[in-house]
């Protein structure tokens, strides 16, 4: 695959173990995505409010991500390039940005500093409204028949700060969560020391998959593998909101429960 590949050329029909790899990311994105789903509408009984709607916003921007990306790299119907690079970018915006609203949503639960998710929440649009218009202008423009020579090298550029930017986003929030939940600890006198060992290791763990999900999409990233990190992220995006429903759930019931703190 050339370096700077902005994904604007097929997978090559000839390299089977190429297609069985991105065909395989994107199978267990749908699994995930399936799953979730029904995890999800099981789950809240009330289906309404940030933490909800953006959860499903997250889970459900995989889905046109992943489609297009795949129908576009096995090279179906070439004459609709720019209604999959759509699909693709829509997908994306609502995943990233996506997962890290549920994360902020559920912040103050944990963290009472109020700056500290203000702060999360100004870097969330930040980044959303700055990376995401520059991305998109650059992948069209990469993906253009016409004017594609001049965007391929920003576009790859440009991709490179993107995924390295989100990825530091969400291991800030990831840190802050971790900080905010050994303070909590720290002034708990009722809850049970096994419990929270169990909760912090839990946590501990969860942000160790995520930031070596992070780690993977970084390295396929920086090594212009494309296809593959495109089709990975899918994957990586749905195991990350996996990991942190079932945490994040945790928390909250810690939280919410009368007899955990005093």
């Amino acid at each position: 695959m050339p370096a700077d590949d902005p994904g604007s050329s097929a997978l090559s029909s000839s390299n089977f173990k190429n297609t069985v790899v991105v065909v395989s990311f994107v199978s267990v994105a749908f699994y995930n995505i399936l799953e979730l789903t029904f995890i999800v509408f099981a789950t809240f009984k009330k289906r309404s409010g940030l933490y909800f709607w953006s959860f499903c916003v997250a889970i459900w921007g995989i889905l046109p991500y992943s489609i297009a990306f795949l129908l576009k790299a096995l090279g179906t119907n070439p004459g609709a390039t720019h209604v999959y690079i759509t699909l693709i970018v829509i997908g994306w915006c609502c995943t990233v940005t996506g997962q890290s609203v549920v994360l902020y949503s559920r912040l103050h639960l944990v963290d009472w500093n109020k700056r500290h998710p203000r702060f999360v929440l100004a870097m969330i649009i930040t980044n959303g409204v700055v990376l995401h218009s520059v991305t998109t202008v650059m992948v069209f423009g990469a993906n253009s028949s016409t004017y594609s020579g001049l965007f391929v090298k920003p576009y790859s550029i440009v991709e490179k700060i993107k995924v390295t930017i989100f990825s530091v986003q969400e291991l800030t929030i990831s840190s802050l969560y971790i900080l905010a939940t050994l303070k909590l600890f720290r002034h708990s006198v009722i809850h049970a020391r096994s419990n929270r060992t169990h909760i912090l290791r839990h946590l501990i763990f969860v942000n160790i998959i995520v930031i070596f999900l992070d780690i993977t999409i970084l390295s396929l990233e920086y090594a212009n593998l494309y296809q593959f990190q495109t089709a990975y992220k899918g994957m990586a995006y749905s195991i990350k909101l996996k990991l942190e429903f079932n945490i994040l759930n945790e928390l909250v019931n810690l939280t919410t429960s009368r007899s955990g703190f005093g």
